[in-house]
């Protein structure tokens, strides 16, 4: 299947249309899993699922990435099925991973800036959700969250409950339809059923291999339609065959331990998935460079899919775990190991 066919990847990522449509027919196919997935099964499915769609739209597949964590973040949970599940599976409603700021926070370099008050036998949520994707119409937001006592949360939302101000769509330099923006919380109600977690760094450990796998397999994507590109500018001889060779052969590489570890993540050490993260990103950023070398003027244009491509490019190094935050952890590994 291709979600090309329900809005062109250049209308996706200019916010001429938005990610929706495509989300509601990758739901409808099955691609956010079921309800008896097997876990190791369903991950290399999804794995191989974002990359094909990567392929067409990096915008449409970081959608999916965001709306397939949503799902995982619940399935982590494992909190009393109330239909919420079924309602992301089928995108009848939206996911919106806001965990950044969590991250950042365990390692050290950032600070969550949502605060928790004690409300009874559930919170009170007041703060600021900077940045989230798939941000449309009620919207589950899953966003960490501080208490008094330094405690870290991990709690559900709805882009509509009371006390929600959502900010934006931001103007972006790509991924438009993406339904980008803020959040300002102001004593937002979350209820003992809406907290996922109160250990934020057991839960993150359990969600973490899911989440940097499909990232990887974001960048693949991406990779895959350049080299494709370059593929049809390539007469036999040239000059620069060897490097789009070269480029293949990597990617590949890549391509086959992403899908070894997504099918049995058994043996994984500290700081690999950040290491294969970091080789997916690179053999994408130089398959777009290669691309841009023999496309010629027309590339150079901005509604071309090499100038769509450029742009996709520059999103993949800010999406969190950042390049910066990748190195601190395979740096800290090294020293642990």
């Amino acid at each position: 299947m291709t979600t090309d066919e329900v809005a062109p990847a250049g209308d996706v990522d200019s916010g001429r249309a938005d990610v929706r449509a495509a989300l509601h027919r990758l739901g409808a196919v099955g691609a956010f899993g079921d309800d008896g997935e097997d876990p190791t099964t369903g991950l290399l499915a999804a794995v191989r699922l974002v990359r094909e769609v990567a392929a067409v739209s990096l915008a449409t597949a970081f959608s999916a990435w965001s709306q397939r964590m949503v799902v995982e973040y619940l399935r982590a949970a494992r909190l009393p099925d109330d239909g919420l599940s079924a309602a992301l599976r089928t995108a009848e409603v939206t996911g919106a991973t806001a965990l950044a700021p969590a991250i950042a926070d365990l390692a050290g370099t950032g600070t969550i800036p949502v605060t928790a008050t004690r409300d009874g036998a559930g919170w009170r949520l007041t703060g600021t959700v900077a940045w989230a994707s798939n941000l449309f119409d009620d919207a589950v937001v899953v966003a960490p969250a501080r208490t008094s006592d330094e405690g870290r949360l991990v709690v559900l939302f709805r882009r509509t409950d009371p006390g929600v101000t959502p900010e934006g769509p931001y103007d972006l330099l790509g991924l438009n339809g993406t339904g980008t923006g803020g959040l300002h919380l102001d004593g937002v109600a979350v209820g003992p059923d809406r907290v996922l977690s109160d250990d934020l760094a057991a839960f993150l450990g359990t969600c973490r291999p899911a989440m940097l796998l499909m990232q990887t397999a974001l960048a693949l994507g991406l990779a895959d339609a350049a080299l494709a590109a370059v593929d049809t500018h390539l007469v036999p001889g040239a000059l620069l065959r060897r490097d789009a060779q070269d480029l293949s052969d990597q990617r590949d590489d890549v391509a086959r331990r992403t899908e070894d570890l997504a099918g049995d993540r058994v043996g994984l050490g500290p700081g690999d998935l950040a290491r294969l993260r970091l080789a997916a990103m690179d053999v994408a950023a130089e398959a777009v460079r290669l691309e841009c070398s023999v496309a010629g003027g027309e590339g150079y244009r901005a509604g071309s899919d090499t100038a769509r491509r450029v742009r996709e490019a520059a999103f993949l190094p800010v999406q969190a775990p950042t390049v910066a935050q990748l190195r601190r952890e395979i740096t800290a590994a090294g020293v642990r190991q």
